[in-house]
């Protein structure tokens, strides 16, 4: 459990570091982009892109795009 738990971890940072010293509106990414950037990042993970695309969107909205 606890690999599992630090791999999430590590997509949410990932995820995050789109923000990281700015305004979530200053992002000129749209959510699909980070997805596609966390699948390539973490080697075509399916399971990666799922759950990045579900953090980003619980954590700014189902209509959040620049």
């Amino acid at each position: 459990m606890g690999k599992m738990k630090n791999y999430m971890m590590d997509i949410e940072e990932f995820c995050d570091g789109y923000f990281y010293g700015g305004d979530i509106y200053d992002v000129d990414f749209t959510i699909d982009e980070m997805v596609e950037d966390v699948g390539m990042y973490f080697k075509h993970d399916t399971m990666a892109k799922t759950y990045a695309k579900t953090y980003l969107t619980k954590r700014f909205g189902e209509d959040y795009d620049i």
